[in-house]
């Protein structure tokens, strides 16, 4: 079975790079594949299929927050695959 992964990063933007993420993040489900990168790690998500897509907005006390998330299920690599035949021995 897969194991977690997980890649986090936070700063402060302004709008305008925050678009130019956005843009990145939009062509890179065109294409099936999204990089997100810092200078020390790498980390590659593949999305297909049919996704889940959230919007989240909410403001409270002077400031707003707009969350949104986008998944999807990924295949298991010790998953059998289509085509592959079962093997089970005593």
């Amino acid at each position: 079975m897969g194991h977690d992964q997980r890649f986090v990063f936070e700063s402060v933007q302004d709008a305008g790079s925050i678009r130019k993420y956005l843009e990145a993040v939009m062509e890179g489900l065109d294409k099936g594949r999204l990089v997100v990168a810092t200078g020390t790690e790498e980390f590659v998500l593949e999305p297909a299929g049919l996704l889940n897509f959230t919007v989240k907005a909410r403001r409270r006390g002077g400031e707003g927050r707009l969350s949104l998330t986008v998944t999807w299920k990924c295949p298991e690599d010790e998953a059998p695959r289509s085509g592959e035949t079962l093997s089970i021995k005593a």
